[in-house]
């Protein structure tokens, strides 16, 4: 068992063999190329590069930082008839501006689709608003909202 680190989080990577007769240098060349190849790329592009943000500022590199998750608190929209809305509290990821968010909604396989995205307002360092169109009643039988954000920690 070989763990190669990325930033902060260690990759483990599981050397196993189902037959105990493949000990041939070959064999061990087939394990180990992968293994460099991996390594080579953890480390030359460890790093998260974000290109532009759109407050149009420049933060140091070393503080772009990337956080994720899931939100499930649903609301009616009184300003969006038909839609539905939820505010993520992003807080934790220490965002020192709005940082560049995607997301998308995740169904269960009994619950009826929706039409159209994932609608995303009002950023901001601690928090943002998603819409999508759709019931009240549909997302209580548990739509997800799955997010990521990319921006900075430090200016």
């Amino acid at each position: 068992r070989v763990a190669i680190t990325a930033g902060e989080a260690p990759v483990p990577i599981i050397l196993a063999s189902s037959s105990s007769t493949c000990h041939t240098p070959q064999y061990f060349t087939m394990l180990l190329l992968p293994l460099l190849l991996s390594l080579l790329t953890l480390t030359s592009g460890a790093g998260l590069s974000i290109v532009k943000m759109s407050d149009g500022k420049s933060y140091p590199e070393p503080c772009a930082t990337m956080c994720s998750g899931v939100h499930d608190n649903w609301r009616t929209s009184n300003n969006y008839p038909g839609k539905l809305y939820t505010k993520v509290d992003i807080s934790a990821c220490k965002f020192v501006s709005a940082p560049i968010v995607t997301a998308t909604l995740n169904v269960p396989l009994y619950a009826s689709l929706t039409s159209g995205g994932v609608a995303i307002r009002q950023r901001y360092g601690s928090s943002f608003y998603a819409y999508v169109e759709g019931d009240i009643s549909q997302a209580d039988m548990g739509w997800e909202l799955m997010w990521s954000a990319s921006g900075f920690n430090c200016q």
